[in-house]
């Protein structure tokens, strides 16, 4: 099915669906079937996650140069702090 979301709200959507937790490339592949068949470039992933993790809505963790695990944050979830509230 073809998305009509913002890309921000359909990494959200796709985080809920997965509990909450998956890779980048995984990541990359329900956006491409979400959006039917639609390639996004990593940069356009990148700046999506960024701007939700500034917000406190996903945390991203960096496993190696290439791979990334995103994990979506409750609002209960003090662990992480976004950047305007250190």
């Amino acid at each position: 099915m073809k998305s009509i979301l913002p890309l921000r709200s359909a990494i959200i959507e796709i985080l809920r669906d997965r509990d909450g937790e998956m890779l980048d490339s995984d990541l990359k592949v329900a956006l491409k079937s979400r959006y039917g068949g639609k390639d996004f470039a990593d940069h356009e992933i990148n700046k999506s996650l960024i701007a939700l993790e500034t917000q406190g809505i996903v945390h991203v963790q960096i496993l190696t140069k290439y791979k990334k695990k995103i994990l979506a944050l409750d609002q209960k979830d003090s662990a992480y702090l976004g950047v305007e509230e250190d």
